[in-house]
């Protein structure tokens, strides 16, 4: 905007006022275009500033975190099977008969010698006192043949009876000895079928099947019910004809079973099938598993390893705990507050545990990241949350 100093002078007042007051508003309008200006790039600058603070700490929990330690890693074939009772039994009937009643149920745990049912014995009964009747008859008939033989004895020495009619007289006592002990055996065996309509458990163990109840009619040698013994389990497993070279009676087996989490078993190898199965070509063997508390039953399935050799100790980290990047191995290790990165040099993976030997890289005692984190770089601030904790959870595999 230009002004004549000389018009301005030489006009009248009321447009000399109109002209200064037109000037301070402009003044007034740039000043605080300048200040918003200067607001606007503080507060550019103040979000600057926030995002060029400080970096976050990050915070790892115990199971985060695993130490290097030192131990031996094993070696093994891995196998995969299903699990039996090494001692199982059917009970079956011995005598024919209704059956009067049944004491025990499936899941339910008896002693040896402990009544399991009980078959209607009126027929053994009847028989056992026929075979008794029958047995007290010949007993009789002896005692009267001995009785002659000791008087006939007397009078062939006195020659009062010829030798012919005492050998007959012996003779008859012989028989009646032998029909005397026919008729033991026959009340041996009545008494036996008596007993056997009280249905015994052969031996200690559960009750894995019912088959019969009770007003059910059966035969001699009917199936009743089925014993097994869990304190005692065999894992019939399967390993490929290439590695049964490596495995002998005598190894460990270590091995878990779905339902029980982390939780390990362990056995050893009996016995290996010398016949590989047909179509597969695998090779069945057969490994003793130990089961006190009777956690497992038959027919679950198994997946483990044979320990067929054993490294030196090591230092060792979980499998988890190793990233990779243009092929190279490296782990993440807390120190001095901070991230640091290490490359390594892996040695012996063992899969069922899941742990791998670090030949070179780490040292003993020092803990490294276990869990799998995106954006973890080097120098970030990083703190345990109970580095004691996070110590004892280092032997724990993933």
């Amino acid at each position: 905007m230009n002004i004549d100093s000389q018009s301005l002078k030489s006009a009248p007042f009321w447009r000399r006022k109109s002209v200064w007051l037109s000037l301070v508003v402009l003044l007034l309008v740039g000043g605080a275009g300048s200040v918003m200006v200067v607001k606007s790039q503080s507060a550019k600058a103040s979000e600057t500033d926030k995002k060029d603070g400080p970096p976050v700490t990050l915070e790892f929990a115990p199971g985060d975190i695993a130490v290097v330690t030192v131990r031996a890693l094993a070696q093994g074939v891995s196998v995969s099977g299903s699990l039996t009772p090494l001692t199982q039994a059917t009970v079956k009937s011995t005598v024919g008969g209704e059956v009067r009643r049944v004491l025990v149920r499936e899941g339910e745990a008896v002693r040896q010698g402990a009544v399991l049912a009980e078959i209607d014995g009126t027929e053994a009964r009847t028989r056992l006192d026929a075979a008794l009747a029958d047995q007290a008859e010949r007993r009789a008939r002896l005692d009267i043949a001995a009785r002659n033989r000791d008087t006939n004895q007397g009078l062939l020495k006195q020659n009062f009876i010829s030798k012919n009619a005492f050998d007959q007289l012996q003779s008859t006592y012989q028989a009646s000895q032998a029909a005397v002990q026919w008729a033991d055996a026959q009340v041996k065996l009545a008494r036996q079928a008596a007993a056997d309509t009280l249905v015994r458990a052969p031996m200690s163990g559960t009750v894995a099947k019912r088959m019969v109840n009770g007003g059910e009619r059966v035969g001699v040698d009917a199936p009743l019910m089925q014993l097994v013994d869990l304190s005692r389990l065999e894992l019939e497993a399967t390993v490929p004809a290439s590695d049964v070279a490596r495995v002998a009676p005598g190894q460990e087996v270590h091995f878990s079973v779905d339902g029980f989490g982390a939780r390990q078993f362990g056995g050893k190898v009996a016995r290996i099938n010398p016949v590989a199965e047909a179509g597969t070509r695998a090779i069945k063997l057969f490994v003793t598993v130990p089961n006190s508390d009777a956690s497992l039953r038959g027919g679950m399935f198994a997946q483990g390893v044979v320990t067929v050799s054993q490294s030196k100790p090591m230092p060792v980290i979980p499998l988890s705990a190793v990233f990779e990047e243009a092929g190279q191995a490296y782990a993440f290790a807390v120190e001095s507050g901070k991230l640091a990165k290490h490359a390594l040099k892996l040695g012996l993976k063992d899969e069922a545990s899941g742990y791998v030997e670090v030949l070179q890289g780490l040292d003993a005692g020092l803990p490294v990241v276990r869990i799998r984190m995106n954006g973890l770089k080097v120098g970030t601030p990083a703190v345990l949350r109970d580095a004691t904790v996070a110590a004892k959870a280092a032997s724990a595999p993933v």
